[in-house]
């Protein structure tokens, strides 16, 4: 068994070979999710705004070109300065040779080496408990849950009644963009940004850093180069500034599958129907804008029973459970 450091997002070699053992992976363990494309893993392993990714790769032996599995770990620069995160994901035969066990250990060094004392790591429930969880002493926090929806069976004119303003929402007005933020929005759009500071995450401690317009524009030059299209629709406030959001990420090379990456809703708003508003909202505009879009993934925390209301609503299937566990890492 031999682990290599990668670099999917900047070599296609190495993004070549962890792709089979991607497919195989969500074959065995998540069956209903499509895996994901090569650009999407490209953007998977790119670093964040102040923050690092890194990935590995465990291979049979130091002749194999193909992977039997990929870890990739996230560590902030600036704040969380004792947790890494990571996700394991092996195959069914890798993790019968040992492969997810020898990456769990390689992400464990890594963590050591740089100071971290915490190790988060999440899973789908097919997979949980990894025999390393209770070795190695992984406590569960949290569970979030992927849903799924299917434009082809959505009732469009029921999306489009909640589309419109009802009684306790029609003093807001909706907006939508894709790419950059205008710049008359930047600053409250920061704000609704802000607003996932208190999603729910379980037991999980996390310190939220304030959204920046540094960051904002970050983001959406690396996108911009990645190739992907981001679909942002908010709820404008009576006084103009932005209440609520739905983010979507778009892939090139995923043309039937979108992502719902962020909803948000600031507290003082909330209470007014605007997620199912905003989300039934995006949808029509996919549906007409992407014609060839047919499957919206998103991710929710199980405590999350609002938004996982919005869903049901909307039509949205809950496929897997993803479980993630926290570790101590020693010296």
């Amino acid at each position: 068994m031999q682990i290599r450091e990668l670099n999917p997002a900047e070599n296609p070699r190495d993004a070549a070979a962890v792709v089979p053992a991607l497919e195989q992976w969500r074959r065995d363990y998540m069956p209903d999710v499509p895996a994901p494309g090569k650009i999407r893993l490209r953007h998977w392993c790119m670093n964040g705004y102040q923050r690092r990714t890194e990935a590995v790769g465990v291979f049979a032996d130091q002749d194999a070109t193909l992977a039997e599995g990929m870890a990739v770990v996230d560590y902030d620069l600036v704040h969380n300065l004792d947790l890494m995160t990571a996700s394991i994901n092996v195959t069914a035969r890798g993790r019968a040779s040992g492969a997810e066990t020898a990456l769990f250990e390689a992400v464990v060094r890594r963590a050591a080496e740089l100071g971290r004392r915490r190790l988060a790591l999440g899973m789908p429930a097919r997979m949980a408990p990894a025999p390393f969880v209770e070795r190695y002493g992984g406590k569960l926090t949290d569970t979030a849950i992927i849903s799924m929806l299917d434009l082809g069976a959505i009732d469009r004119e029921q999306y489009a009644a909640w589309a419109e303003p009802s009684a306790k929402n029609g003093d807001y007005t909706l907006v939508g963009w894709t790419g950059r933020c205008p710049e008359e929005l930047a600053e409250s759009f920061l704000g609704v940004m802000d607003a996932m500071a208190d999603q729910p995450i379980g037991t999980f401690e996390y310190d939220w850093p304030k959204y920046t317009l540094d960051k904002l524009r970050f983001v959406e030059e690396q996108l911009e180069q990645a190739g992907i299209r981001r679909y942002t629709q908010v709820a404008l406030a009576p006084d103009g500034t932005v209440a609520g959001f739905n983010s979507i990420g778009t892939y090139p090379d995923e043309p039937e599958r979108v992502e719902i990456w962020d909803t948000g809703v600031v507290r003082e708003h909330r209470g007014h129907g605007l997620g199912l508003r905003i989300k039934a909202a995006a949808a029509l505009w996919l549906l007409e804008d992407r014609p060839s879009t047919r499957l919206v993934s998103t991710f929710n925390n199980d405590e999350n029973q609002w938004m996982l209301a919005v869903n049901r609503a909307l039509g949205y299937r809950p496929l897997t459970e993803f479980p993630s566990y926290e570790f101590a890492v020693a010296d």
